[in-house]
């Protein structure tokens, strides 16, 4: 029983950690050459990026 939820746990974290990495890749591609001089974006960027190390961090943890 004990491995069922450890195999669980894992994957979730792999989802989750996943998900992160996918999300930091994509604003260094897709957000972050588009950002001009404009603060909102800058914030927005800044908040986008606290959320997908945030998931790497937690999905890191989980897979341990």
């Amino acid at each position: 029983m004990d491995t069922m939820m450890m195999s669980h746990n894992s994957l979730t974290g792999t989802l989750i950690l996943i998900t992160g990495v996918i999300l930091l890749i994509f604003i260094a591609v897709k957000l972050y050459p588009a950002m001009k001089k404009d603060h909102d974006a800058t914030v927005l960027l800044a908040i986008f990026s606290v959320i997908a190390v945030a998931l790497v961090g937690m999905g890191g943890w989980l897979c341990i």
